[in-house]
């Protein structure tokens, strides 16, 4: 329908075009030259073609910005002969300027009826288009810069109405912007696309060629992209059952593929200039990363490095691309890309002749495959070479016939070579799953004589371990009845280190009074009596009977204290204050140590948090936890005292605090500490590292419990061997109370 490429076939044809490149510019040289003779175009509708008329010549061009340029009446004699469907390349003085007026006179004549005419317009810029002096259309917003200018790129599906013109002379006159894009855009289109061209046509024959444009190509893309997709979901499919490199990284290919091809499609959508740019250089981007990525694919399936010479091409691919979107084009970046292009494929031929000479699987098919592309293109090139001059009308259809072998031809090779490698990989698998049945029948009588033999030892285990079970349990019982009895020897002994001391206290007071009631009695019997002494003995005596009141109330305060805890568990929560209870069991643990070892000292350090207050606990479990804990740290620093040298002082500390949900507990001692190796068994039962008959390894275990299963909380060990342990309590405070 016009004789401009489209974007469509620009991928194809592109490197094509630059073979013709200097041929263009001596041809486009001599025709601006003659065109000084141009004053008007005659136009006659009864001979205009289904085809179209391209309004090339008769063009002028004057810079600047002046509305009354679009009159009619306006003399524009002395204005520039303009070629403006010439991209900006040639037009060096418009391209100085970037802005004016084109104006062309054009006659209609038409012994008929005139009829309706159609035009579809290529630019870059923005431009806005008077017929007869009226506004007929306005493509973008004409702008003196970049950024004031609003770029339009009409479609090549485009079809714009011209009004009802009358036979004779009319003015078509064109206001047009093309401001170069700053660096950081793209600039094919700008430097590659023309100024500004419209072709006129039969309204009727221009629908009918945009349909019949519609069906020769949007099928045939959207088939490419189709098939594309299909391939890659596969292929992905197969990467995540096989896990071979070279389906992902063919998978990864033909995604490629199909971007390429969506965004050939998504140009007929796109009408801004910017917006297009960016999405040609993706284009281009992606289908040079698509031929790159099939060659990647042969060198992984046959299991090559990839050369030096692959690298090359590479660079070559990108390059080319992407100068022509920043810079002008050049003869010199037109041969880097045929380069390219070429060396893509000599190295394809070049891999397939070493996997042939080295007896490599479908390395033949695989060079049949690349030697049928080059076919394809010649052929397809020549084909819609000779219809353009015999049958235009069936270019199109070989171009599209052209473009989809092509690009089936390899994609469709590698899927049939990747397919016939799973299917013998299946036969493979077939026929080792019969050897393995077969194996399994053979093994199957010897696995029943062993089955058996199995269950005659697994019932003679079972009696072994039956006995052996038994035998644990009455040794648990013994462990479990020496732990209580060694706790309770521990609590007496600091009980009665604690009633020792009031005891002392009444019995002392008690013979004191004792003898002052003998004094009394024998100074009642004298005469004459002495009553001012025998008032001094009543009240030592009353004195006596109060101290001995007090330290009897402390020694039954103690009395009850251990009726409490030697209490079984009511397992009810209560508010406890958990700083009083931790300093209770401490002083408890060290009198009943002290009770044993009269010479033992240590420094009892507490960091008490006041604002805790009280916290609903189990108080009984929790008192037990604290006092094994402080008998295990009491331990700890005597044995250390016994081997450190002069100077060493034992030291307990004791800290409590509020966290955020949280009550902490600390306690920590200077001792010999718990080696590496063994602290991950502490918390096992019948676990423990004291010397034997000293310790049955339930204390920290049931501690453990008591804390994470009866409370909710925390319990953890922090210690280095020979510096010391620190067990960390961490209790819920969700049920607080102050």
């Amino acid at each position: 329908m016009t004789p401009y490429p489209t974007y469509r076939t620009f991928w194809l044809v592109y490197w094509l075009r630059l073979h013709v490149l200097g041929i263009a510019l001596t041809a486009g040289l001599l025709m601006n030259a003659s065109l000084s003779g141009y004053a008007q175009v005659h136009i006659s509708a009864d001979s205009l073609q289904a085809d179209g008329f391209p309004m090339r010549t008769g063009w002028r061009w004057h810079p600047g910005d002046n509305m009354a340029w679009a009159a009619p009446s306006f003399d524009d004699s002395r204005w520039d002969t303009i070629r403006p469907g010439r991209n900006i390349l040639y037009l060096d003085r418009f391209r100085a300027e970037s802005i004016g007026w084109f104006r062309l006179a054009f006659e209609l004549d038409s012994a008929r009826t005139q009829p309706m005419l159609a035009a579809t317009i290529g630019q870059v810029g923005a431009s806005e288009i008077y017929i007869d002096g009226v506004l007929w259309q306005r493509l973008g917003q004409v702008g003196t810069t970049y950024e004031q200018q609003e770029a339009y790129t009409p479609t090549d599906q485009q079809v714009f109405l011209l009004p009802q013109l009358a036979r004779g002379p009319h003015l078509l006159a064109v206001r047009l912007s093309q401001q170069q894009p700053p660096w950081y855009m793209p600039k094919i289109q700008y430097f590659e696309r023309s100024v500004f061209r419209i072709n006129l046509f039969p309204a009727q024959s221009v629908m009918d060629g945009v349909i019949k444009q519609l069906y020769i190509q949007t099928p045939g893309n959207y088939l490419l992209i189709g098939i594309f997709l299909m391939l890659s979901v596969i292929h992905f499919m197969y990467y995540a059952y096989r896990r071979k490199r070279v389906n992902l990284i063919f998978g990864l290919t033909l995604l490629f593929g199909a971007l390429s091809v969506t965004l050939i499609e998504s140009l007929e959508l796109i009408r801004n200039s910017n917006i297009r740019e960016w999405v040609v250089l993706g284009q281009a981007l992606s289908v040079s990363i698509f031929m790159f990525m099939l060659l990647i694919t042969y060198y992984q399936y046959l299991g090559q490095p990839t050369s030096w010479f692959l690298r090359i091409i590479a660079f070559l691919l990108i390059v080319s691309r992407l100068i022509p979107f920043i810079f002008e084009s050049s003869n010199l970046v037109g041969l880097l890309s045929i380069v390219s292009v070429i060396g893509l494929f000599a190295d394809g031929i070049r891999v397939s002749i070493d996997a042939i000479r080295s007896h490599k699987t479908n390395a033949q098919f695989m060079l049949i495959s690349i030697l049928a592309m080059i076919l394809i293109l010649i052929l397809g090139a020549f084909i819609s070479w000779w219809l353009s001059g015999e049958y235009v009308a069936y270019a199109g259809y070989a171009i599209e016939i052209t473009n989809l072998l092509f690009f089936l031809t390899l994609p469709f090779s590698f899927a049939i070579i990747l397919a016939r490698e799973h299917a013998q990989t299946n036969r493979n698998l077939e026929d080792r799953l019969a050897e393995v049945e077969q194996l399994s029948a053979e093994k199957e009588g010897i696995l029943t004589q062993q089955n058996e033999t199995l269950e005659r030892q697994v019932k003679e285990r079972t009696a072994e371990l039956s006995q052996s079970l038994t035998d644990l349990r009455e040794t648990q019982q013994q462990l479990i009845q020496r732990e209580k009895m060694a706790s309770l020897g521990e609590l007496t002994a600091g009980i009665a280190h604690e009633i020792q001391n009031p005891l002392n206290f009444v019995n002392n007071f008690a013979d004191v009074s004792g003898e002052l009631i003998q004094e009394l009695k024998e100074e009642r019997e004298k005469e004459p009596r002495d009553e001012e002494l025998e008032s001094e003995i009543l009240a030592d005596l009353e004195q006596n009977l109060g101290k001995i009141s007090h330290h009897g109330g402390r020694a039954s305060s103690i009395v009850r204290a251990m009726l409490d805890h030697s209490r079984v568990s009511t397992g009810q929560r209560e508010p406890t204050d958990i700083n009083a209870l931790t300093d209770e069991y401490l002083r408890l643990s060290y009198h009943g140590l002290r009770a044993k070892e009269k010479n033992f000292n240590a420094n009892l350090i507490t960091q008490f948090e006041p604002g805790i207050g009280t916290v609903t606990v189990v108080a009984q479990d929790i008192g037990r936890v604290l006092l094994n804990l402080f008998n295990n740290a009491f331990y700890a620093v005597q044995e250390r005292q016994r081997t450190a040298p002069a100077g060493y002082q034992p030291r307990i500390t004791v800290s409590t605090r509020l966290l955020e949900k949280v009550v902490e507990i600390r306690i920590g001692d200077n001792g010999t500490g718990i080696p590496a190796a063994i602290q991950q068994k502490v918390f096992q039962p019948f676990f423990t590292t004291k010397p034997t008959g000293q310790g049955t390894g339930l204390g920290l275990s049931l501690s453990y419990d008591i804390i994470t299963k009866g409370h909710g909380g925390e319990f953890m060990i922090e210690t280095t061997s020979e510096e010391g342990t620190t067990f960390l309590i961490r209790l819920p405070v969700s049920q607080k109370f102050k």
